[in-house]
């Protein structure tokens, strides 16, 4: 890895400082971290020029909910998985695509918005290097991905960053999202911190009509935004899967697993032969055994059916990556729905 590319501390720093308020100006960043806000946007571009990290626009619970987020297992012919993963990415409903050590070699996590049926048969099912796939339908999320952090900062710089995002608001019931909000949520996914100023010149609209709309998608829990990073050259090389069954009850009773676990980076409920995936982001991949140890003391009951390593990461949260898995474009997510009116 080149020398430019190694993490250093106020790399990980500014990333955490982002991943709590993804869309703070530098002005408001610079006292918190005690460095010149020029400084701040000099080092986050470089980490965005380099593909290290991005802020990434995702589906909030209440999209994932209606479409039925789930993770389908693929298997492919011999020699077609990168073939496969490259027609895949560039589907706006395919969030993320894994490639794992398993019975299936791709995992994807996709949120389709024409119906997971539809997905399936008319989409994953007219690939033809596709020769299976086996569906897991997401039915809660106990642990979200985008809580998890880099741990970089202190408490006191903690609360004071989260203080600077929009609060959620109780949902109103209106899920709508217009073709300007589409509009807008493709500006974001290709750059989640461009300021109001510059929407409203590329949508002829209004400044103040661009923080209305943003802000009502993130109040309201439609949209989020999280810091992502290329964790193979961040300190995180490995990464793992687990399936298990562990009594809903029980799972309830841990609501801060990611804190008592760092190395958890997302915990949902499934449907299917094991009701709980986690998903593990590791220093190595020794460290797996040590964690389940600790899944396992948290959680009593907990039974793991399934371990299954990640081998290379195509696409993330919408971000397509190269073979040294850096960031090098993104592909818009679709939050607005086909019966939209």
């Amino acid at each position: 890895m080149p020398e430019s590319s190694m993490p250093n501390e106020f790399d990980l720093t500014l990333i955490n400082a982002l991943q709590l308020a993804p869309r703070a100006t530098w002005a408001e960043l610079g006292p918190v971290l005690d460095a010149d806000p020029t400084t701040l946007a000099r080092r986050w571009k470089r980490l965005e020029d380099e593909g290290l990290a991005r802020i990434a626009a995702f589906p909030r619970r209440r999209v994932m909910a209606s479409r039925y987020l789930s993770y389908v297992e693929l298997s492919c012919r011999n020699g077609s998985v990168e073939r496969v993963a490259a027609a895949l990415a560039e589907d706006r409903d395919t969030l993320s695509i894994q490639f794992v050590a398993g019975s299936h070699q791709l995992m994807l996590t996709v949120v389709p918005g024409g119906g997971l049926a539809d997905y399936l048969l008319n989409w994953v099912g007219g690939i033809p290097d596709v020769v299976s796939y086996r569906v897991h339908v997401v039915t809660e999320v106990p642990r979200e991905a985008y809580l998890w952090q880099v741990r970089a900062l202190s408490p006191g710089q903690r609360r004071r960053l989260r203080a600077l995002s929009p609060t959620l608001r109780a949902p109103v019931g209106n899920e709508r999202v217009t073709e300007l909000d589409q509009s807008i949520v493709d500006l974001l996914c290709a750059d989640a911190r461009l300021g109001y100023q510059t929407i409203a010149e590329r949508l002829d609209i209004a400044p103040t009509t661009a923080a209305r709309r943003i802000n009502r998608l993130l109040r309201d829990g439609l949209l989020g935004l999280r810091c992502d990073i290329s964790r193979a050259h961040m300190g995180w090389p490995s990464a793992a899967t687990l399936w298990g069954t562990v009594d809903p009850e029980v799972l309830d009773g841990v609501p801060d697993l990611g804190e008592r676990i760092p190395e958890v980076r997302l915990c949902t409920t499934i449907a299917g032969p094991e009701n709980t995936l986690f998903i593990l982001w590791l220093r190595d991949a020794p460290d797996l055994t040590r964690v389940e140890r600790r899944l396992l003391e948290e959680l009593p009951g907990l039974r793991i059916a399934d371990r299954r390593m990640t081998l290379r990461t195509f696409k993330f949260m919408g971000g397509v990556t190269d073979s040294e898995q850096r960031f090098v474009r993104s592909v818009p997510i679709q939050l607005r729905s086909p019966d939209d009116p």
